[in-house]
């Protein structure tokens, strides 16, 4: 086995690693470290989430005495600042590690080439670039997030065989089978928030929270230009459980944003309107900027197609049921593409069956 063939079979296994810890981390990336000696891997370790031992360090730690005059394999930059916990890099100088493997550098301004010049300061030999592409890939909600001061979006829509989300009186329930809701219910654990419109609200008055389990410590997350989700709904009712984060803007009445800052668990966020609506766009910077790293978007066709014509969602989820509805509740809405050579394109496509539902999800190119 050559050795560049080797030394990305133990990057592969960091890349594994930190995968176990898949959106577990935010607002922290996912990062694996393997410690090989001898031919031999003696250490390795992943970061579990936010708080917790970065990857570096419990590979350090489960190696002990056998790190010195090794080699560290580790999926991104090792950081080298104080935050909730210490540099890494002291740790990977004093282990006598003599040489390490970086698959990319930290996109982080704060620390980006920082772990590098440090490592190497200290006589460590240190190459970067190893398996890069999987490593960005495995990142990318991560580094849209630290370089963009953006959340990862992804869409999430139910619909007809012809497209549909609704019939001609409004009714939603329930285009998509019962497995299909139950996977929904499932991957919203793995989001920072669910994003709803303020039509959803008023016509469905979900709950988007597990009720058995009390919530489950994700923000639920309304977009509502002038404020018109009802006190009573089921949303705000049950805010002490999860959070709810509102969306308006000042076209909104002062008394009734007031009203709702008063409700335990209820924040409302106030910006400019944009044209009549609320800014997509500066509103999910806010929501970056309280941390919100990956984002689900559950809202109907309007709220879809507003993030696409701004070209703000980065992957799609579709649940495609057999039937046929046809009327004017289109599952995309906005201003469309002009013509077909515009059309957005998934690419990591993945088919798969829930019942007779078809789930189709991708990454937006």
């Amino acid at each position: 086995m050559t050795r560049l063939v080797t030394q990305k079979k133990y990057m592969a296994m960091a890349l594994k690693l930190a995968a176990k810890a898949r959106d577990k981390t935010y607002p922290n990336p996912m990062v694996g470290a393997v410690i090989v000696k001898g031919g031999k891997v003696v250490g390795s370790g992943y970061h579990r989430r936010a708080g917790e031992d970065h990857a570096e360090v419990r590979a350090i730690s489960s190696a002990g005495a056998a790190c010195a005059g090794g080699t560290m394999f580790v999926t991104l930059e090792p950081c080298d600042h104080y935050g909730r916990t210490p540099p890494c890099t002291h740790a990977i100088v004093a282990s006598g590690i003599r040489s390490v493997n970086i698959a990319i550098k930290d996109p982080n301004p704060l620390n980006s080439g920082r772990g590098i010049r440090t490592l190497t300061a200290a006589g460590i030999s240190v190459n970067v670039g190893l398996c890069a592409g999987e490593a960005k890939a495995l990142n990318r909600k991560y580094i849209k997030f630290i370089t963009r001061g953006l959340p990862y979006v992804t869409v999430k829509l139910a619909q007809s065989l012809d497209g549909k989300i609704a019939a001609r009186d409004g009714t939603s329930k329930w285009i998509s089978c019962g497995a299909s809701r139950k996977y929904v219910r499932k991957i919203r654990h793995d989001f920072d928030a669910i994003v709803v419109g303020c039509n959803t609200v008023l016509k469905d008055d979900p709950f988007l929270l597990d009720e058995k389990r009390r919530g489950y410590g994700v923000s639920r997350v309304i977009v509502d230009t002038r404020l018109r989700t009802p006190l009573d709904s089921h949303i705000i009712r049950t805010a002490e459980k999860s959070p709810v984060v509102i969306g308006t803007t000042e076209l909104a009445p002062p008394s009734r944003v007031e009203r709702f800052r008063k409700i335990s668990g209820v924040e409302v966020i106030v910006t400019r309107s944009k044209k009549s609506k609320v800014s997509l766009r500066s509103f999910l910077a806010r929501l970056a900027r309280k941390g919100m790293v990956n984002v689900l978007v559950e809202g109907g066709g309007e709220l879809a197609g507003s993030l696409i014509d701004e070209a703000l969602v980065d992957e799609a989820i579709f649940f495609i049921a057999p039937k046929i509805i046809g009327g004017s509740y289109s599952s995309v809405k906005g201003k469309g593409v002009r013509t077909i050579s515009e059309a957005l394109e998934l690419r990591d496509v993945r088919v798969k069956r829930f019942g007779e539902d078809v789930f189709v999800r991708g990454v937006i190119s």
